[in-house]
């Protein structure tokens, strides 16, 4: 039918009907040319020849052709607004969910997690931005225990101009680095006791972790059951860095971090920004979110093979730079349950276990 060939030729991008969709649409046109014109298709075919119908159920099928051709439109063109009712940003994330939620629940007595964190600071004298890099270790048992060493592991200048600036005044060592404090080369650098810290207000424990929603409606309605009355942040802000600690540096499920996926995917003004990566160079994608205050914006880095998140980093303005910069990583390097019980290095006293 060259209706067909019209419907090609003007919307080309209107997706083919189904074989199902095409029958049902002609059972429901040639039901309805039978209710109204009964006689005259039983004139159709005699026995013994074929015979022409007369104008009136030439009419009749011109009409039936024009009703199928709209059917068919209806059924293969998208409802307006359907198209855009998932944002890029759901899309990526919701991806990302599928695959976090494909994985087995984790088995293990001690969830380990290892990371580097980088941050931007200044030069005391000279006041050059330089760029500090630290490994660090967090590990949290079932049974309760809780261990974290930090070692420092170099600082550099930041960027040409900060280089030249540090030549110029001799190439002096920068700290903290290996090497700057051999008595203190491992130690506590984050408190164990807000490890599981996810917001303000918000410090659950490993078992309450485990067992938060994994549908995301629900598991935002659990967060903001510890919203903090009179906060500085919005609801949606607070949810923001809650949603983030949670998916990227937590042992919660795959399917709780799954939900987290979800729930900051709704979040007003979550963007992406495909084919970017952190700031060791790894490639995957950006996701971020509308700075919450002192212009301070949050970037959650993903792995679009895996779903896993990659890093968390932190852009703002910075004094010595003419543009926004990552002034604050942290780069999940691997975290993972064993049961293995972790061994504190050496020298690594105050602070290291709990």
């Amino acid at each position: 039918m060259r209706e067909f060939q019209f419907i090609d030729e003007v919307m080309p991008d209107v997706p083919a009907a189904s074989p199902e969709q095409l029958a049902a649409a002609r059972a429901r046109v040639f039901g309805a040319v039978r209710e109204t014109h009964p006689a005259t298709v039983r004139r159709v075919r005699q026995a013994g020849g074929v015979r022409r119908g007369g104008p009136g159920l030439m009419a009749v099928l011109a009409a039936a052709a024009v009703v199928l051709v709209i059917t068919i439109m209806v059924v293969a063109v998208p409802k307006p607004g359907e198209e855009s009712a998932v944002s890029p940003v759901q899309g990526v994330l919701g991806a990302a969910a599928d695959r976090l939620a494909a994985q087995p629940p984790a088995t293990g007595g001690y969830w380990r997690l290892e990371t580097q964190e980088v941050s931007l600071t200044k030069d005391a004298a000279k006041g050059y931005p330089v760029q500090e890099r630290g490994n660090n270790v967090l590990v949290i048992g079932r049974d309760g225990h809780r261990y974290t060493w930090y070692e420092a592991v170099s600082a550099a200048p930041y960027g040409p101009a900060a280089e030249r600036a540090w030549k110029k005044a001799g190439s002096p060592k920068l700290c903290p680095a290996r090497g700057c404090d051999p008595n203190g080369r491992f130690y506590a650098r984050h408190e164990l006791d807000q490890a599981l810290k996810l917001a303000d207000g918000l410090t659950p424990t490993l078992g309450e972790l485990l067992a938060l929603p994994q549908e995301a409606a629900a598991l935002r309605a659990r967060l903001l059951e510890s919203y903090p009355a009179g906060s500085a942040l919005s609801r949606d802000q607070w949810l923001v860095g809650a949603g983030v600690k949670l998916v990227a540096q937590t042992p919660a499920t795959p399917g709780t971090r799954a939900a987290g996926y979800r729930m900051l995917a709704a979040l007003p003004g979550a963007d992406v920004i495909d084919e970017a990566g952190d700031v060791l160079g790894r490639q995957g994608l950006i996701v971020q979110f509308p700075p919450a205050r002192d212009a301070v914006q949050i970037q959650l880095v993903i792995d679009k093979r895996s779903g896993e998140a990659l890093a968390v980093q932190e852009v703002a303005p910075h004094p010595s730079l003419s543009e926004k910069t990552v002034w604050l990583a942290v780069i999940i390097k691997r975290p993972y349950w064993t049961d293995v019980r972790p061994v504190v290095p050496p020298g690594c006293r105050a602070g290291c276990t709990r």
